[in-house]
């Protein structure tokens, strides 16, 4: 698991959220969603077991609002690409490559996507929503060529998903990344030349994804977002 020493400077409320947070993050490394206790994330977080319940009416509850924040701390990651101002061929290939390699470089939120049981709900529908957009956009500008904007958006969000997970599995080495994507750019309608140039080129390594997660270390409400997650 990735770590780094981090300051909690929000209420004590955001403090404790994130704190139950972090211990459930830490206990899944070791176990599954459906096998995590209320009685073991308050005692590794250091609190009574009465103030799991100012926060969560039960553990489900305190795994989907994990699931959002797996979903947030994606987009945050995303947002420093300049996404936003970039032609829709050059976002995709930048943030497939980048999400790509987020997976590839931490096993331990690879688990977090995969192996514990979080609901993929925020992750996943962002994904759609912004990938349907570029492929919509992409089509209008003449770089894509899909017929079918739904069906796309269906087949290319399920090819990163099974990218990722052969990644993070070992099935798939970290250079198929590049050759993933500059296969489903072809699949949408990109040149192959032209796709395997948008797929290879230079692009610096995104940070580790920080394990655990907290709200707290995301960008306050309201600041600028952009990219897919």
């Amino acid at each position: 698991m990735t770590s780094r020493p981090t300051i909690l400077t929000g209420t004590k409320r955001q403090r404790t959220r994130d704190q139950l947070l972090v211990s459930a993050q830490t206990l899944l490394m070791e176990h599954s969603a459906a096998g995590l206790g209320l009685r073991q994330i308050t005692d590794h977080a250091g609190v009574v077991h009465a103030t799991f319940y100012n926060y969560y009416p039960d553990v489900p509850a305190l795994i989907t609002d994990l699931g959002e924040l797996l979903g947030a701390t994606h987009a945050a990651a995303m947002s420093g690409l300049g996404a936003a101002q970039l032609p829709p061929d050059i976002r995709f290939a930048r943030i497939t490559r980048q999400t790509l390699r987020l997976v590839a470089q931490s096993p331990g939120l690879g688990r977090l996507m995969f192996d514990v049981g979080i609901p993929p709900d925020r992750l996943s529908a962002e994904l759609r929503l912004r990938l349907r957009q570029d492929l919509a956009e992409g089509r209008d500008l003449g770089l894509f060529s899909p017929d079918d904007i739904e069906i796309a958006t269906s087949m290319i969000a399920g090819s990163v998903a099974g990218l990722a997970l052969d990644l993070y599995r070992g099935t798939l080495p970290a250079p198929a990344i590049d050759t993933g994507t500059a296969r489903l750019l072809a699949q949408i309608g990109v040149a192959p030349s032209e796709a395997d140039r948008l797929a290879h080129e230079p692009l610096p390594l995104p940070p580790p994804t920080v394990l655990p997660m907290r709200w707290l270390a995301l960008p306050p409400a309201g600041a600028p977002s952009e990219g897919r997650s």
